[in-house]
Parts: structure tokens; C-alpha cells; sequence
């Protein structure tokens, strides 16, 4: 009589093991991406950073030159003179750039990365923004430098 046991079937094995890696890869960026809500006075660190408790904040979708650029000193103050003696909250995704949260924050119903492009200091990261502040930028702002990562990567030159 003949055995009837079917052979395993690698290619089953192989796809549950790698839905089973995969599930445990979104797993783990889950709990290291675990969103967190600050609120309270901030300070300027530069034109798109602030701190608030202590937790160095950069502002999601959001670009203002560095301080040893041109325009990064005066992009700073005007962040200092947005937050001034304001409640801030902060919606911060989890995940970090350069030891600093990342997230987008408010005065009230008031988006303050909004603010600093309004005012022409900084400009929309397309990359991390997805646009949401393009429309934002007033003509002069469209000078300030952009950094390469902000590009979509369509958009990025050799």
C-alpha cells in the first residue's frame, strides 16, 4: 500500500513566512511610531524647530533656512514672535529627524507652520507636506533655498 502524505509545499512555507516577517515588521514601526500630544509655551530653536518641555519639535512639511544661511536669523525671530507667550499644541507622529519630533502644531485652530510660510520666512516641504502648504507661499518666499529632500523624488535632478 502506498503512502498517501502529500510532500510540504515550499512555496505555502516561504509566503507564510514572509506574510508572518511582514506583519511583524508593521508591528514593530507601529510601536516605535506611537503619535504623542504636547501642549504649552514654545521657543524658537530655529525657523522650523521649537521646544516645548523640552521636546525639541520639527515642524512637519515645513522649511526654513538653516541659521548660517541667509534669511535663517530673521526666519527664527519670526517664529519667536509667533509663539510668544502662546499655548502651543503639538500633534507629534512618534517617529524622529536629527533627535527632533517630528509633528505639526497649532495656536488654537491655527496650523503655526502655516503661519511661518504665510509670513514668507519658510517654504512647503512637498516631500513631507504632500503640498499642504504650497498655496501658502507668498512670491518672495520662493527664493529662500529649498533643500534637496524636500523634492518629490520625481522631482529630484542628477
Amino acid at each position: 500500500m502506498q503512502s498517501r502524505i502529500k510532500p510540504t509545499n515550499r512555496s505555502n512555507f516561504f509566503q507564510k513566512f514572509f506574510i508572518l516577517l511582514y506583519l511583524c515588521f508593521i508591528s514593530i514601526n507601529c510601536v516605535r511610531a506611537n503619535p504623542i500630544t504636547l501642549e504649552g509655551l514654545a521657543s524658537a530653536i530655529d525657523g522650523d524647530t521649537i521646544i516645548i518641555n523640552n521636546y525639541r519639535i520639527r515642524l512637519n512639511g515645513v522649511s526654513a533656512p538653516e541659521l548660517s544661511e541667509e534669511g535663517g536669523n530673521e526666519a527664527k525671530q519670526a517664529m519667536q514672535k509667533i509663539l510668544e507667550n502662546k499655548t502651543i499644541k503639538c500633534s507629534l507622529s512618534g517617529r524622529k529627524s536629527y533627535e527632533r519630533y517630528i509633528g505639526v502644531c497649532w495656536i488654537g485652530a491655527v496650523d503655526v507652520g502655516a503661519l511661518i510660510i504665510l509670513q514668507g520666512f519658510a517654504r512647503d516641504c512637498f516631500r513631507y507636506s504632500s503640498g499642504r502648504y504650497k498655496a501658502l507661499e507668498p512670491e518672495p518666499a520662493r527664493y529662500l533655498p529649498l533643500p534637496q529632500y524636500c523634492l518629490a523624488r520625481t522631482q529630484k535632478t542628477n
